[in-house]
């Protein structure tokens, strides 16, 4: 203890000293009259006194190498002599107490250092005239007299190098045309001066003293612009000086410290006067300031010298104060070292009474350091403080880069509502409590303040921020609301924080700017919390103060899974925070079950204390209800009544209280009704709500507030009914329903364009409701005070009975009708006219969005199907939603991919085709909603390729019954050669996993996925958009299981790492692992109630586990192999499992006794899975090829369902019991129909076996696992069966990716060769498969045609060439002298040789009629392409360096003639484009413009000879093959697909079709070096 008391000493408190009297101060002097000696002088300038207290070493021993050669002079010298002396003393005397304390820091280092290195220079000077050894002994006065002047000047240098470098720096320069007139007025006093020096002799008279009067002229000019440029400086440094001073107090004047307010108020004083002084001379005119620059720049001069002493003035003073603090610190110090002095003498004499010595030394030691810690901490914060309101540029830069982030959500930001902060002597105790509970160290880190409606939480909660800003405790604060997109979730919680913690906090600004990348800012809220929050303050320096982050309204975050992620993160957040930092969370919501359930969790309970607001004591809230309303009436008095009433009567104040009954929200809703300025009737709206009280006999909670919005809508009527009151009435619930229904807040002028109302009149309408409604000029919104107004119109119960009851259903249905108007009659295609950009690429979208689209029109492209999902069906809502969907569609998904929630999109459609009746818009929503979702991620890259990239690829069936048509004007045409003219099954895929995904799962709402994969992960997905959620990561190998607890929150996996493993399904965090059994767990499920878990294994074990604990219930052993799936009945009351031994056993679930053993005749077969139907009557087994349903009460065998394919390795139930689905090995879906028996379906999706499926709760999809990498989601609205009893027949020749295409010299014929060793031809004009040719053993890398069409050669891996006859679709050859793969196969213009490279490093030249070869070449480069010059003369290859060779890939070229390589052995590119393509340059598109596709992009891009591109569409598959012909271009890709697309002619700025080549051939990076091995012949 005593060590670190020691640290604690040498860091913060000055070390007592002893005294001597030499050393003892002397009294004060105001001159040096009347002293004659240096000693005198030195004695009275309080240098000695000053140097007490440097701390830097270096500084103390200069000024006392000073003292000590003063000191030996003691000589009467001239008093002028000795009074600069003693002015540049005490000069320095006064700059030593405004040095920085800190010994060690980095300001205090440089400013000691260089006035410490001033001064040794002064001195030394002095030293070496008065200690020269040949004139020591000779001195006289007036030697002394230099010694003595010389070392003042070198202090007056010292003095003003230091008050150079510690002026704040100006960035202001002059004005331009100052500038300018300096510029120019100073060349031309050059020309002059030189002029005027030429004009001697020269016979003229009276020139030479003309341009010495201009001379003059000009710099009169220039002293007037030096005056004009220090009054500028001088007035902008004062105005930065008053908002430093000014800032920290303006906002708490009322609780500053007596002595910084006395501070501030000085400075504030003198520097108004110096402004008022400026102000004068800068309002001369331009005359006066001409005849008086000299007067004026001796006037400016004196104010500068005056801010510096008034800042003088102002730093001593706090300098002083801050000693004072630190000597409360030193005394506190010295008491606690004291007490332990004292108490280890008692121990030493062994007295008697050191147990009663110790109690009491503890308790003043505790006292003591608390005290200590206090001061520390109010010294600390002030510095950091005072570092934190300077912010660099670059700072600033970095700290706006903290983005996106919701600036509207900090706690003094945006419009206040009806009491923003708690009145003076309100709330006195928990605000006590709550400041108490922050300075406390050993107080739990999080506090949650809950209370229902109205009962002043947020008032409480921007108070308590106000305050710790105002002591520099507050780190951040963000405050929910439902009417803001940003603050009714979490999205952004986490960088909002971290933005306000760099900016409020200097000691992490650095840390969290680092951590603050775009990516981190949008990730999941556990990633943001812990980069942006927890890492910077776990290194950050320690730090006594606490760091308090205030939370308001947590009730107002519509996601409910959100808050408890959030609130499941904090508490082990704050665990490893709180180990350097004293973080505090303040936390208030309304009591909602979700969030009160987490803080009753054991975690939550060990960091938290609960305040629940509405039972504090209610005499407590009273008094301070009835203050707030005595307050505020009074107020209301003042400005409205006449100055000798008495209003309101202490009865009247009372009655009010009584009627708030605890409800802040009725007392301030009463003083905004009573004081509305508007009526001017206060105290007959006070008798109005006083009168209501007395018609209500026994009040309850919210009566009184009731009455209180009945009064408001009372007075809000004429009082004279006439024939407009109906209208009147009819206005207002209009307009009120419109702005509690509303999902956002709009302005009066969107509203009133909303609603199609005139200009200026929802102002007036809602002019009575001032007090429950903010109402502000535009454009800012018009907000609902608090939500207790809604929930009173809203609420049958409480305003059913009443006009103004606002009935929900009908107000959406009117809205979502009003906002498809909007949408029909305002959106257009491009509207924001960005043409072909990404959104990456526009810059500030929202701005562009403001400015494009208006305010009430975006609002309906956000929300109108949310307020469709609120109303029933009306004929004419489904009338505006038809013209929505036939012609706005699209234009509706641009604005949405613009403003960045197309998710919303995927969502919106989802609502719609539950609500819609009409069959044919059901069918262009639902085939919209397939689009968007196939198409998601191309969609998002920008508008425009929605018509480019996308919308050409919806199949032809759909396509052509759609009113998209018209939109593809300007797209490519696409036409799927495939056969694939209608949607398939699948909606869309899951590709995260990095090997086989052997589970899956749907939650029990639907909303979410979870998958788990041999890359050991589980992933949770959304089940529409099939965009990732979490990725649960913790298992060390495979994960065989995954399963969702009946309520959703919990997701167990099993692995094959032996364990069971608990996660929180909404935050993705592990909960517990299980691990009992001794080998991989291969089935995990949950019981119906959820309290329990199963697990079967390797081990040939299932084990029971409590979900709740983790805790091990029981083992069942039975099984002789392993336990492959296990399921429970719908009552819990059986475990069905199912083994590789070929048995499944019924065990009882409360004892583990074996009930029931089922096996079938067939023995040895391994029954891979179970299902169980919803009414629990039948149970599913699978295995081989069969599905077997038995009767689950009498244990038999129903029937079998066959008709699959390989053996069947997952069966699942659909919702109604009705089917029933399996994966079958072939990668094939199949359905039956659980009553008949009959198979109904069977789908095509994977390209390999299926081994996991699932079903949605309502049965509309279906999600498979499979050993291809990937999940396929499938929709099942058209039913569970599928056309004809099965998908349509499959024209996809293609079962992998497609190598290779080409399209015959007529463009009529389409050839293509794919990994699965066919090559297939097609008829382009039909669309349509002609014929696949089988012949190759392994994957097809080349085809090409003859020029006469009538022949195809296709080389392939097996080493051989192929020539095939079109017209009969038979085998002509078999080419088979190549000893590796053929990579390249070309045709000579005539059809006289077939030429094929190799990577066996040859060329070999064939007799295509007689199948024999001519010529072979020997290369030592493997060989990726050929091709002959359309002469015929030359051979050109483009060859790969080998694998033992440095070098670039090579052209080589040979003459056809001879076989002889050229004499240039390695062309150039371009002359090889010129062989390949003639001289005339054929072979490239009209205007040097071609297509061309980036390989890992996949953009189909227009190339220009300019180098300009443009982006044309996007291909979602990877292409691994391109031919073309004309504008038509074929794409092979990696999923065995070919798309032809036929781009329009202005694509190229043609007219008529043109003969393109592929560019495939130049898909290498070519050199034009010499080859260094020349190839032989």
């Amino acid at each position: 203890m005593r060590r670190r008391l020691g640290q604690f000493l040498d860091k913060y408190v000055e070390r007592p000293r002893s005294t001597s009297p030499s050393g003892s101060k002397s009294p004060k002097t105001q001159g040096v009259q009347g002293q004659s000696s240096i000693s005198s002088v030195l004695n009275h300038c309080g240098l000695k006194d000053t140097n007490q207290t440097v701390q830097h070493e270096g500084l103390k021993l200069s000024i006392s190498h000073l003292i000590e050669l003063l000191d030996g002079l003691n000589m009467s010298l001239d008093a002028t002599v000795l009074s600069k002396l003693h002015n540049e003393l005490k000069e320095l005397s006064g700059i030593i107490p405004l040095l920085p304390k800190d010994p060690i820091g980095a300001l205090s280092q440089k400013l000691s250092g260089n006035l410490t290195r001033d001064i040794d220079a002064a001195v030394k000077n002095a030293r070496s005239l008065l200690s020269n050894p040949s004139t020591r002994f000779a001195f006289t006065k007036p030697d002394y007299t230099q010694a003595i002047s010389g070392l003042s000047n070198g202090l007056h240098t010292a003095i003003e190098n230091y008050r150079v470098q510690t002026a704040a720096p100006s960035n202001l320069s002059p004005p331009t045309t100052q500038r300018t007139t300096r510029e120019i007025s100073g060349r031309v006093a050059g020309a002059l001066s030189i002029a005027e020096k030429m004009l001697d002799g020269v016979p003229v008279p009276g020139l030479k003293a003309a341009v010495g009067g201009l001379l003059e002229v000009l710099g009169a000019i220039n002293k007037l612009i030096d005056n004009d440029d220090d009054l500028i400086k001088l007035i902008d440094h004062l105005q930065r000086l008053v908002g430093i001073v000014t800032k920290p107090t303006q906002e708490n004047k009322n609780e500053l410290d007596q002595s910084l307010e006395k501070r501030v108020k000085d400075l504030t004083e003198d520097i108004r006067n110096i402004t008022a002084h400026a102000a004068t001379i800068k309002e001369q005119n331009l005359g006066s300031k001409f005849l008086g620059r000299a007067d004026n720049a001796s006037a400016i001069a004196g104010l500068s010298v005056a801010v510096d002493r008034a800042v003088d003035r102002f730093q001593v003073s706090g300098a002083m104060d801050m000693e004072r603090g630190i000597g409360e610190i030193r005394g506190g110090v010295i008491c606690v070292r004291d007490g332990v002095e004292r108490l280890e003498e008692r121990l030493e004499v062994g007295s008697k009474g050191v147990e009663q010595e110790l109690k009491q030394l503890t308790s003043s030691f505790n006292d003591d350091m608390g005290f200590l810690g206090k001061g520390v901490g109010r010294i600390e914060n002030m510095l950091e403080y005072m570092g934190s309101t300077r912010v660099s540029a670059s700072e600033e830069e970095a700290l706006n880069a903290i983005h996106p982030r919701v600036n509207s959500a900090r706690y003094d930001s945006g419009s206040q509502t009806l009491s923003s902060f708690c009145l003076e002597e309100t709330r006195v105790e928990l605000l006590k409590e709550i400041e108490e509970w922050a300075e406390d160290p050993n107080s739990r880190p999080i506090i949650w303040l809950c209370g229902m409606a109205g009962t002043g939480k947020s008032t409480i909660a921007r108070t308590v921020a106000k305050r710790f800003d105002e002591r520099n405790y507050l780190g951040a604060s963000f405050f929910f609301s439902r009417d803001e997109d940003d603050r009714r979730t979490t999205g952004l919680v986490f960088p909002t924080l971290a933005y306000q913690l760099a900016r409020r906090k200097p000691s992490l600004r650095e840390a969290i700017i680092a951590a603050a990348s775009p990516d981190v800012c949008t990730a999941m809220m556990r990633t943001q919390l812990n980069k942006l929050i927890v890492e910077p303050l776990q290194n950050a320096s320690a730090h006594p103060s606490p760091l308090v982050i205030v939370m308001d309204a947590l009730d107002e975050c519509v996601q409910e899974s959100q808050i408890t992620e959030m609130l499941i993160l904090l508490a082990p957040a704050i665990r490893l925070i709180r180990e350097t930092v004293n973080l505090k969370v303040f936390l208030t919501s309304r009591p909602e079950v979700h969030i009160s359930s987490e803080f009753k969790d054991p975690g939550m309970e060990v960091v938290s204390n609960v305040s629940i607001l509405h039972d504090i004591e209610k005499s407590l809230v009273r008094a301070d209800i009835g203050r707030y309303i005595e307050y505020h009436l009074h107020r209301i008095a003042k400005r409205i009544l006449p100055s000798h009433t008495v209003w309101p009567t202490p009865g009247e104040v009372e009655a009010l209280a009584d009627m708030a009954d605890g409800l802040f929200i009725f007392a301030a809703v009463t003083i905004a009704y009573i004081g509305d300025s508007k009526h001017r009737k206060p105290k007959q709206r006070l008798q109005n709500i006083l009168a209501t009280a007395e018609q209500q006999r026994a009040p309850v909670s919210l009566q009184h507030l009731d009455l209180l919005y009945r009064q408001i809508f009372i007075a809000s009527l004429p009082e004279d009914e006439d024939e407009d009151h109906q209208d009147i009435v009819h206005q207002i619930c209009e307009i009120l329903g419109t702005v509690v229904l509303l999902l956002y807040p709009l302005s009066s002028r969107s509203l009133e364009s909303l609603l199609g109302w005139d200009e200026d009149t929802v102002e007036p309408a809602l002019g009575p409701f001032n007090s429950v409604l903010s109402i502000l000029p535009d454009p800012a919104p018009i907000r609902v005070f608090h939500k207790s107004f809604p929930d009173f119109l809203t609420d049958k119960q409480r305003s059913g009975e009443f006009w103004f009851h606002i009935q929900s259903a009908e107000h959406h249905a009117r809205l979502a009708l009003l906002c498809l108007t909007h949408m029909n009659s305002a959106l257009r295609r491009d509207m924001c006219g960005v043409g072909n950009q990404l959104a990456s690429e526009i810059g500030d979208v929202g701005t562009m969005l403001q400015a494009k689209v208006k305010e009430h029109v975006l609002y309906a492209c956000r929300h109108w199907a949310r307020h469709l999902k609120e109303t029933t069906w009306t004929e004419k809502v489904e009338a505006a939603l038809r013209n929505f969907c036939k012609h706005k569609l699209l234009y509706w998904l641009e604005i949405l991919c613009l403003d960045g929630k197309l998710r919303s999109a995927v969502l919106a459609l989802d609502s719609a085709i539950k609500w819609i009746r009409d069959e044919a818009i059901f069918v262009i929503l639902t085939d919209c909603y397939r689009y968007l979702v196939y198409h998601y991620n191309t969609i998002s890259l920008g508008p425009s390729h929605i018509y480019r990239s996308t919308l050409p690829f919806v199949p032809r069936h759909n396509l052509s019954n759609s009113p998209w048509m018209r939109e593809l004007h300007a797209s490519p045409r696409v036409i799927m050669t495939d056969g694939s003219d209608r949607w398939d099954r699948v909606l869309f895929t899951l590709t995260s996993h990095a090997g086989d995904v052997n589970a899956v799962a749907y939650s029990p709402d639907g909303g979410t996925i979870a998958t788990g994969g041999d890359d050991s992960r589980v992933i949770i997905w959304d089940s529409r958009t099939g965009a990732q959620i979490h990725i649960l990561e913790g298992h060390s190998a495979r994960v065989w299981a995954v399963d969702f607890s009946p309520n959703g929150s919990l997701i167990a996996s099993g692995s094959e790492d032996g364990s069971v493993r608990l996660w929180n399904s909404a935050t993705g965090i592990l909960l517990h692992t299980l691990i009992r059994h001794s080998d991989a767990v291969r089935a995990v499920c949950f019981s119906p109630l959820g309290h329990m878990i199963a697990s079967g294994s390797y081990d040939k074990t299932i084990i029971l586990w409590d979900s709740g604990t983790g805790s091990f219930i029981r083992m069942l052993s039975g099984h002789s192999n392993a336990v492959l799936s296990i399921t429970l009945s719908p009552d819990g009351a059986q475990i069905i499992s199912s083994s590789s031994d070929s048995s499944i056993i019924i065990w009882d679930t409360e004892t583990g006794t074996v009930i029931s053993l089922l096996q079938e005749n067939q023995s040895g077969l391994k029954v891979y899975s179970l299902a169980f139907s919803p009414d629990g009557t039948q149970l599913a087994s699978t295995s081989r090829q069969d599905v077997i349903l038995w009767n689950y009460e009498s244990h038999s065998i129903l029937r079998k369902l066959e008709g699959s394919t390989g053996d069947v390795y997952c069966v699942a139930f659909s919702p109604d019991g009705r089917f029933a689905v399996a994966g079958c090995g072939t990668g094939q879906v199949v359905t039956w129909d659980i009553t008949t028996g009959c198979q109904i379906g069977r789908f095509s999706g994977h390209t390999d076996e299926v081994v996991s499926v699932a079903v949605s709760p309502h049965g509309s999809r279906v999600i498979t696992g499979s050993c291809d990498d990937t999940a396929a989601v499938w929709d099942m609205n058209s039913g569970w069966g599928s056309h004809g009893g099965n998908d349509p027949p499959n024209q996809k020749p293609h079962t992998g990716a497609v190598r290779c295409v080409a399209i015959s010299p007529d463009g009529t014929m389409l050839a293509s060769g794919a990994e699965d060793d066919n090559v297939a031809l097609w008829d382009i004009g039909r669309h349509s498969l002609i014929h696949i040719l089988k012949g190759h053993k392994d994957a097809v890398t080349t085809v090409v045609f003859s020029p006469d069409g009538t022949i195809l050669a296709s080389g392939a891996k097996d080493q051989d060439v192929a020539l095939w006859d079109i017209r009969r679709h038979s085998l002509i050859h078999i080419l088979n002298r190549h000893r590796s793969m053929v990579t390249s196969v070309a045709f000579s213009p005539d059809g006289r040789h077939v030429a094929s490279g190799s990577l066996d490093k040859s060329i070999i030249i064939w007799d295509p009629e007689s199948g024999e070869s001519i010529k072979t070449l020997k290369l030592r480069r493997e060989v990726r392409c050929l091709g002959f010059s359309p002469d015929g003369r030359y051979l050109v290859a483009a060859c790969d360096r080998s694998r033992s060779e440095v070098g670039p890939t090579m052209l080589k070229m040979w003459t056809i003639e001879d076989s002889r390589p050229c004499q240039s052995s390695s062309p150039t590119v371009e002359e090889a484009k010129e062989v390949l393509s003639g001289s005339h340059g054929s072979g490239s598109p009209p205007s040097g413009t071609y297509l061309a596709r980036d390989k890992k992009s996949q953009w189909i891009e227009k190339r220009c000879q300019r180098n300009t591109v443009e982006r044309l569409c996007h291909l979602t598959q990877h292409v691994t093959a391109s031919a073309s012909f004309g504008r038509t271009f074929v794409f092979g890709t990696s999923g065995g697909t070919l798309y032809l697309l036929d781009f329009p002619p202005e694509t190229f700025g043609i007219t008529a079709p043109a003969r393109y080549t592929s560019h495939d051939l130049f898909d290498f990076d070519f050199d034009s070096n010499p080859d260094p091995y020349p190839d032989s012949d």
